[in-house]
């Protein structure tokens, strides 16, 4: 599923803002800044349903009805205030897309103003679109299934493992070098909404089929095993995220230290490079060509070296890249698209310089772990 607007806002907060809170309580920090009204029921909301607004597993409609009446721009500025211009520049970069005149004298005020229009966005009511397909030329409406809508986020909940009883099965299969999903979605509990993330499990195609034969005998063992995902789900994502903290940072580190070796030809056609970024995407193939170019053999010696060193578990990590890039492209997004996504998320999870970011998401291209080749 894709990111709502909320959750973006929210995750790029996060980088500066959230410090040892967990998402819910980030989340309900927020909206507690933004409310002139009684924040008592905020205070109340269950865990689960504020983490699900900060993963974008479900949208703020409601409570976005119930504060849009009663929002605070200047307290939320005040809570933004910091006198810290690494995160004032941080704020600035960030934001810029959706605030065109951010700068260090109005950055508090901006960043309320777009949390503002996002509340009030997500409360006016909308008309539901059906998404259209071209099938054989010929133009058909379809209804997304929760497998479309929630799929990734679902095999990201489930750590890519199945947990069906006694199942050893991963949700991805590794391709001629490439991972890609293989799961299912199913329903818990049939008789409720399909709809929300809490009654959906992703499991392998095999497990998929003997839960749903065994139909309401097979409820009570899912919900179970959904709860201890769900509990678990926090954890896992901070522990993911000092993984990419501890042994990434080192290559990002390494990498303004890298000489330019004598001789480099910038005009040399990378193969992987050339098969993988489209045409039109002049400017994305030019960046990575250099970084390629330039810092490939040093990118992939550190990291080889942090990998027998026990500093980075290597294949992990690329498994996780590639996830991350089937996800985004999962959603529809273009190559430059994903490109400055995967390099905002390996920023968020490091706090690195942007740029020697972008040189490691390069790396990953060349190495084929980010894009697929492009069929003839």
């Amino acid at each position: 599923m894709a990111d709502t607007e909320f959750s973006v806002f929210a995750k790029a907060l996060a980088t500066k803002y959230k410090n040892d809170k967990k998402p819910a309580e980030f989340t309900r920090t927020l909206f507690e800044k933004i409310y002139l009204g009684d924040v008592s029921f905020i205070q109340l909301m269950d865990d689960r349903r504020l983490r699900a607004y900060y993963y974008g597993q479900n949208d703020i409609t409601e409570l976005a009805q119930t504060i849009a009446d009663d929002l605070d721009d200047k307290g939320f500025a005040d809570y933004i205030e910091t006198p810290s211009e690494d995160t004032i520049r941080y704020l600035c970069e960030t934001f810029r897309p959706w605030c065109p005149d951010i700068d260090k004298d109005n950055y508090a005020q901006r960043v309320a103003g777009r949390f503002i229009a996002i509340i009030n966005k997500a409360a006016s009511p909308k008309a539901k679109k059906k998404p259209r397909v071209k099938v054989e030329s010929q133009l058909t409406l379809f209804d997304p299934t929760p497998k479309d809508k929630y799929g990734v986020l679902l095999v990201a909940e489930a750590g890519s493992t199945c947990h069906g009883e006694g199942c050893p099965n991963q949700l991805y299969l590794r391709e001629n070098g490439r991972l890609e999903f293989c799961y299912d979605v199913v329903v818990i509990d049939p008789a409720q909404s399909d709809e929300d993330t809490e009654n959906l499990i992703a499991m392998c195609p095999s497990c998929t089929a003997k839960y749903r034969a065994r139909g309401s005998q097979s409820i009570e063992y899912l919900q179970e095993m959904k709860r201890q995902l769900l509990d678990s789900y926090d954890d896992r994502d901070v522990s993911s995220s000092e993984t990419v903290q501890d042994g990434v940072r080192r290559v990002l580190q390494k990498i303004p230290t890298v000489k330019p070796p004598q001789g480099v030809d910038l005009n040399y056609d990378p193969v992987p490079l050339r098969n993988k970024i489209r045409e039109e995407n002049v400017e994305l193939y030019i960046r990575t060509k250099n970084h390629v170019n330039v810092y490939y053999s040093d990118v992939h010696e550190t990291f080889q070296e942090l990998g027998k060193e026990g500093l980075l578990r290597f294949k992990p990590f690329c498994a996780q890249v590639r996830m991350l890039y089937l996800s985004y492209a999962d959603m529809g997004y273009d190559q430059p698209r994903i490109y400055r996504e995967m390099t905002r998320w390996l920023h968020t999870a490091t706090n690195e310089d942007w740029d020697y970011c972008q040189i490691v998401i390069s790396y990953f291209i060349q190495k084929c772990e980010v894009f697929d080749v492009i069929a003839e």
